[in-house]
């Protein structure tokens, strides 16, 4: 059985990263226009060079952004499951500090220490037991968890792109550089 995906796979001594994300490409989407494909970072100036470093460092920024804020999200599901678990140990008519927020809590007796005021998107609440509100946390920690690992995977490919324009950067400096140095001699 032919396989596209495996039987156009390079050997190592052959590898080429750009031609097999190109193949891979056209296999996937189908043959790119002129507009598509890249230019090597060869061929660009030092001004398109630079404008390509800093376009790379915005996208490296919101990435890491992000990351930051999918890492905050995570921490506060993880703060809903043990604030979950601490009113699970209240009896009815206790009185217990209850979470509002990370930094506000309110006094409150608790009427069913098994019912549960869960946020399900922004201002909307709904009163579960305890059971469905852990799958609900659990649910949000594992969707989270997820975007994490891809937002985490891009920003790794982000600093390697970054560095890669780097090299071209200091590449083509070195090289004029020279150039210089040669017509001067």
């Amino acid at each position: 059985m032919h396989n596209p995906f495996l039987s156009d796979l390079p050997t190592m001594k052959q590898f080429n990263k750009q031609n097999y994300i190109s193949n891979r490409r056209e296999l996937l989407w189908g043959p790119m226009t002129e507009e598509q494909r890249g230019v090597p970072l060869s061929e660009l100036s030092l001004q398109q060079l630079g404008e390509l470093q800093k376009n790379c460092e915005q996208e490296l920024t919101f990435f890491q952004d992000s990351f930051n804020a999918l890492k905050a999200l995570l921490s506060r599901n993880e703060k809903s499951i043990s604030a979950l678990e601490d009113v699970k140990v209240g009896t009815a008519g206790h009185t217990a500090l209850i979470p509002l927020s990370e930094s506000l809590y309110i006094r409150a007796e608790l009427s069913d220490p098994n019912k549960h005021m869960v946020e399900i998107g922004t201002g909307y609440f709904v009163e579960l037991d305890r059971e469905k509100a852990k799958g609900i946390f659990d649910r949000k920690k594992e969707h989270i968890a997820k975007q994490v690992e891809t937002v985490e995977g891009i920003l790794k490919e982000k600093r390697r792109t970054r560095a890669y324009i780097s090299d071209a950067f200091q590449t083509k400096v070195q090289a004029q550089l020279a150039n210089m140095n040669t017509q001067q001699s």
